[in-house]
């Protein structure tokens, strides 16, 4: 009866030990978790920041000031006035720029 008692005493020891391992593991596993979610949070914000840090370098490198001063580092020009040829798309209209034009690739 005393040996009975004594492993019973033995087997409640290490169902509690057990019990007590598996929820510390499950603390320890939530833990984890806890610090690799916020870590991707602060690698989303950072990647939105920087999206939107690159939408603006792209407006500022797309602006019609920045490309005039590249066009003119490239040594482009304006025309001249009567350099310009202004073509129609308008079908059926007779336009001489556009027959010009049709001439020359044709």
């Amino acid at each position: 009866m005393l040996k009975k008692t004594r492993n019973m005493n033995l087997a409640a020891l290490g169902a509690v030990c057990a019990v007590f391992f598996l929820f510390t593991l499950e603390n320890v596993q939530a833990v984890k978790l806890g610090y690799t979610i916020e870590k991707i949070r602060r690698d989303i914000k950072d990647l939105e920041s920087s999206n939107t840090y690159l939408k603006k370098e792209i407006q500022t490198a797309l602006s019609p000031e920045k490309l005039e001063v590249e066009a003119l580092k490239l040594g482009m020009v304006y025309p001249e006035p009567g350099a310009v040829v202004l073509l129609d798309g308008a079908p059926g209209k007779k336009n001489p720029a556009r027959e010009w034009l049709a001439k020359l690739t044709w």
